[in-house]
């Protein structure tokens, strides 16, 4: 674990953060306790460190975000540096604007991997998946968490500098909201041949992701960006796995878990070996 990584309760509190109310758009306080705005709203802070900013019950049939298992799957695969250049491409997008980017957020951050490895003075994470947000919160302490929705984002408008967005949904008219002139949002979406290995053992052939002509997540509440990307990079490698421990992460940390029955989970989780290609395309849009 590297400087300043630590798996210790703490940190912190505030840190210059713009973090507004969800119920009523005031300002919050912060102390060691929680949070609160003038109108007398109170949050929690969890022992890791992080806020609770999630209003309202979640609609039903709508996804809850990602679970436990499938977020500590993901982050055995990026500890064992098999994401490495597709946390280095998404960090490298991050800051290549100047003046560099003072406030990064990451909106659906997930386990906080992709978020940790971008080198900003202040970062935002926030996440639906409460698990991810703990376990983020409690290995970055040096990064603001908050659970939170995408689509209720809990800061000030005209807040941040960079927003990014891995694999997850992307209201763009939210993120246009929280950005300051000039902002921009990094989006990660999967290339046409992602995971072929993986979707030939399933389906019994490569299954291509469909290209979106805009970078939205897919959720009928996305909205398109303003134009075409800035910036444009793929990340594409051959990814041989050589454990039934990476294996079955690799299954497990994606979508395709749900979508496999349980004899081809036992089947693929079982193998010692798995050659297939990561192919991610990294956007960056004005916002």
């Amino acid at each position: 674990m590297g400087p300043g990584l630590s798996d210790d309760a703490g940190g912190d509190v505030g840190g210059g953060v713009p973090w507004r109310c969800p119920h009523c758009a005031n300002p919050l306080c912060e102390d060691e306790r929680g949070a609160r705005c003038e109108r007398g709203h109170v949050f929690d802070r969890a022992r890791e460190g992080y806020l609770n900013l999630r209003v309202g019950g979640r609609l039903p049939g709508a996804p809850a975000g990602d679970s436990g298992a499938m977020l500590r799957a993901r982050r055995a695969l990026f500890d064992a540096g098999h994401y490495a250049p597709v946390l280095r491409a998404v960090a490298e997008m991050a800051i290549a604007r100047e003046p560099k980017p003072a406030v990064v957020l990451d909106a659906g951050c997930g386990e906080g991997s992709y978020l940790a490895a971008i080198d900003a003075p202040t970062r935002l994470g926030i996440d639906i998946a409460k698990d991810g947000v703990r376990m983020a919160a409690r290995r970055h302490r040096d990064v603001r968490w908050a659970v939170a929705s995408s689509y209720r984002l809990p800061l000030a408008d005209d807040s941040v500098d960079v927003v990014v967005s891995v694999f997850a949904p992307r209201p763009f008219g939210e993120f246009g909201r929280v950005a300051r002139a000039g902002g921009v949002a990094v989006i990660a979406s999967p290339g046409p041949d992602h995971l072929d290995g993986l979707t030939t053992l399933i389906y019994g052939a490569p299954r291509p992701h469909e290209q979106r002509t805009h970078a939205a997540g897919g959720d009928a509440r996305d909205d398109a960006p303003r134009g075409p990307p800035v910036a444009r990079q793929r990340i594409r490698y051959r990814l041989a796995l050589t454990s039934a421990n990476d294996v079955g992460n690799l299954l497990q940390m994606t979508p395709y878990w749900w979508q496999a029955s349980e004899a081809q989970r036992h089947a693929i989780s079982a193998r010692d070996e798995l050659a297939t290609i990561v192919d991610v395309i990294v956007t960056a849009h004005t916002i």
